[in-house]
């Protein structure tokens, strides 16, 4: 840019200078010192001749060329010194443009500097994001191993309750039918008792008519016969009748450890519908969360497209510097070497 502009200055420079008349009757001062000698040219007073009297128009003619010569040279003087007045100029202006296209380029520099290090601390931003992804995604996957190997472990368990579940309802059904079978029982040993009441009432009743009939024959020793076939009868149903108390408390009882049991299987049975139902309910929960994590696994995935994309976009605007930089320090490099030349 310095010697663009160099050769611009340099150039109208030359422009300035042609404007003038710079043609002379002579190629150089050596030849008008040659025509008219060096006393012409010099400071000192030329020796005075005397003509000779058939020369004096000869004479003349080259005092009018000196005179012009003079004249000439006064002339290109003048173009010498315009000429030196527009090289300084244009040497002035050639050393402030050097020196504005220097702080330009140290503008440049500073700017590009700048910009690489912000460049270099986004990267490290980056980096430290990368790092803290890469990090979360670890943990992530743990996460998600740990959620389907829990889930897994939960749908054995759920199997498996599934097969106590079905245990308990066969032994509920079949204490359900005990009990039925207990009830029928119950129910045909209490018919069977009051039959067998009812035909020890009869005979009572008999015994008693029967009494009563012997009475009156007045019979002592049938009497006392009777009394006693009638005390032994009524130890006969007395003991009967604990027999019967006895059977009915051990089939009450019975029948109470079957409700009970029953009641055990019931509350066993809800316990293990529960559990079961709580399971279900954590596999749906780890499901869920595996699902989260799938998700954000795949949210993870596209930051890190992003974030690569970003590092790729901040690397080429670091090679873009980097050129820049480079640029200016060679146009420095070049400015410097043409004020050393100069």
């Amino acid at each position: 840019m310095v010697a663009k502009d160099y050769q611009r200055t340099k150039g109208s420079a030359k422009a300035e200078v042609g404007e003038i008349d710079t043609s002379a009757p002579f190629q150089s001062v050596k030849d008008a010192v040659s025509l008219f000698g060096e006393g012409a040219f010099s400071g000192e007073k030329p020796a005075v001749r005397k003509p000779k009297p058939h020369s004096a128009e000869r004479v003349l003619a080259k005092e009018t060329q000196l005179h012009l010569a003079q004249k000439e040279l006064n002339k290109l003087k003048e173009q010498l010194k315009s000429a030196e007045t527009t090289k300084a100029q244009a040497l002035l202006e050639l050393e402030r443009a050097k020196r504005t296209d220097l702080e330009t380029a140290r503008t440049h520099y500073t700017a590009a500097v700048a910009e690489l290090d912000a460049a270099k601390q986004e990267l490290r931003k980056l980096r430290q994001e990368y790092d803290a992804y890469v990090e979360t995604k670890e943990i992530a996957a743990k996460q998600a191993a740990e959620a389907e190997n829990a889930a897994k472990a939960n749908m054995g368990r759920v199997d498996e309750l599934s097969k106590e579940i079905a245990s308990v309802q066969h032994s509920f059904q079949q204490v359900k039918l005990a009990s039925v079978q207990a009830k029928e029982e119950e129910t045909k040993i209490c018919a069977d008792k009051d039959k067998q009441k009812q035909i020890y009432k009869e005979r009572l009743q008999e015994s008693v008519k029967r009494l009563l009939a012997l009475k009156k024959n007045i019979d002592p020793q049938l009497i006392k016969d009777l009394e006693t076939q009638l005390s032994q009868t009524l130890s006969e149903i007395e003991a009967l009748r604990n027999k019967m108390d006895n059977a009915r408390s051990a089939d009450l009882d019975s029948v109470k450890t079957v409700t009970m049991e029953l009641d055990g299987a019931k509350e066993s049975l809800n316990k293990v519908a529960e559990e079961e139902s709580s399971l279900r309910s954590q596999v749906e929960t780890l499901k869920v969360e595996l699902d989260n994590i799938r998700k954000k696994h795949s949210e993870l995935k596209e930051k890190e497209a992003e974030t690569e994309s970003i590092a790729g976009n901040l690397h080429v605007k670091l090679r873009k510097a980097k050129s820049e930089l480079e640029a200016a320090l060679a146009e420095e490099a070049k400015v410097r070497e043409a004020l050393l030349m100069k």
